[in-house]
């Protein structure tokens, strides 16, 4: 599903504080987690990416129930989405042909594998970073559905 510029553009690399995003995943048994994306950026417009730089737990989910949820709320434009698909771990090691829902791990890796040297992980407010800062992968989420939960229309298909 493509992604309107809208919430593209919310999601391009910016300021970690520019926009709130979270990733929900659930492990098998219902237990769910949710963490906080300070960096994220769209591929093909329908591809949402997230550095691995401390997941542990969403790799557990990710093992068990590849589903996640993207959520962003937009303070300045007063909106906010739910971004639900199939979501996945690319990370180093596996061979560049390897598929995730249409995406080649050789073709993330190459360009995202290294984000920090596309954004400074020391933009992070020092209460959110951890004192070693290794990126292990990329999270790949597969936009299938796209939801509003703003509170007037919580729930509607934005598309």
């Amino acid at each position: 599903m493509k992604l309107p510029k809208e919430i593209v553009d919310a999601l391009r690399i910016k300021q970690p504080d520019d926009v709130i995003v979270y990733l929900t995943t659930c492990s098998v048994d219902g237990k769910c987690n949710i963490s906080p994306q300070l960096f994220t950026d769209v591929y093909a417009d329908e591809f949402i990416l997230m550095p691995d730089l401390f997941a542990v737990k969403t790799k557990i989910n990710l093992n068990e129930n590849r589903v996640g949820v993207v959520t962003i709320a937009h303070p300045v434009e007063g909106k906010a989405w739910a971004l639900r698909g199939p979501c996945g771990h690319i990370e180093w090691g596996l061979p560049d042909n390897y598929d995730f829902q249409g995406v080649k791990a050789g073709d993330i890796l190459k360009k995202w594998g290294e984000w920090s040297e596309k954004e400074s992980f020391s933009a992070l407010p020092p209460d959110d970073r951890p004192t070693v800062i290794a990126q292990r992968g990329v999270i790949v989420l597969k936009v299938a559905d796209c939801l509003s939960v703003n509170l007037e229309d919580s729930g509607k298909k934005v598309i």
